[in-house]
C-alpha cells in the first residue's frame, strides 16, 4: 500500500471591486468566491490529481488596521515579517528606513529577501 499523507495548499488571490460589491449579498465578490471554490481534478504527468475544495476566506486589506501595504518600490501588496500578525498569503516583506519592501525589492543580503 502507498504512504500518502493530505497537503494543505494555501492560494492567494488580489482582486480589486467597488466597496459596495465587498458586501453585496451575492455580488461579484460572492461569484468569485463560488468559482474559485470548486473541487477541481488536474491531469498532472498523465494522473489524475483530486483537489478537494476545503475553504475560502477574504480579507479587505487595509494598511492602517492591518500589516501589509504596498511595496514603496514595485508597488506590490505585502506583509512586514518583522512586525506582530503579518498576513499569511502575502509576499514577506519588512520596512527599511520607514520604507516598506517586498520580499523581490529588499537587499539581497536582507533575511526576507528572495
Amino acid at each position: 500500500m502507498e504512504n500518502k499523507k493530505t497537503l494543505l495548499i494555501r492560494v492567494s488571490f488580489l482582486v480589486e471591486l467597488p466597496e459596495e460589491e465587498i458586501n453585496s449579498d451575492d455580488g461579484i465578490l460572492d461569484k468569485i468566491t463560488n468559482e474559485i471554490s470548486d473541487s477541481k481534478t488536474l491531469l498532472i504527468e498523465d494522473k489524475d490529481i483530486s483537489l478537494e475544495w476545503n475553504s475560502t476566506s477574504s480579507l479587505v486589506l487595509d494598511s492602517e488596521r492591518l500589516n501589509c501595504g504596498k511595496c514603496s518600490n514595485c508597488g506590490q501588496w505585502t506583509t512586514d515579517k518583522e512586525k506582530n500578525e503579518s498576513i499569511e498569503g502575502l509576499f514577506n516583506g519588512a520596512t527599511i528606513d520607514d520604507k516598506l519592501f517586498c520580499d523581490e525589492c529588499l537587499p539581497s543580503e536582507h533575511r526576507w529577501a528572495f
